[in-house]
């Protein structure tokens, strides 16, 4: 009998880390719905940029910024978590020229786990 099956408490610790590890794994903040989404093309420059994701939000470690092709900043207010739901970050964007432009965002949910990506969009 190997030492894992002679041991219950080896037993009941390699059992709680393999039942644990899959939510642990699962518990980051994933980016489950953006508007404007991802890759699309815009008509009008759109008022304010919403992403919302699969857990809740720390507002004060969560950001969003825009850019144009260039790299410079097209937005300057702070990304705030809606009040109404706080798995939605969002930032108001003051009005779009025609071209494509990268959302950077970054947050961090209320258990502590950080998350960060990069996606673009087009206004015509």
């Amino acid at each position: 009998m190997n030492a894992l099956m002679r041991h219950p408490t080896a037993r009941a610790a390699a059992i709680a880390t393999l039942v644990l590890l899959p939510a642990l794994a699962c518990a980051h903040g994933k980016l489950e719905n953006a508007m404007p989404s991802a890759g699309s093309t815009v008509d009008a420059s759109p008022e304010s940029l919403r992403l919302t994701f699969n857990e809740d939000l720390e507002s004060s470690f969560s950001m969003i910024k825009v850019v144009d092709s260039s790299g410079a900043p097209a937005t300057s207010e702070k990304a705030k978590v809606d009040s109404s739901n706080p798995r939605v970050l969002m930032v108001a964007i003051p009005k779009l020229a025609a071209g494509s432009y990268t959302v950077q965002w970054a947050v961090m949910t209320h258990d502590a786990h950080k998350t960060k990506g990069t996606y673009t969009f087009a206004v015509k």
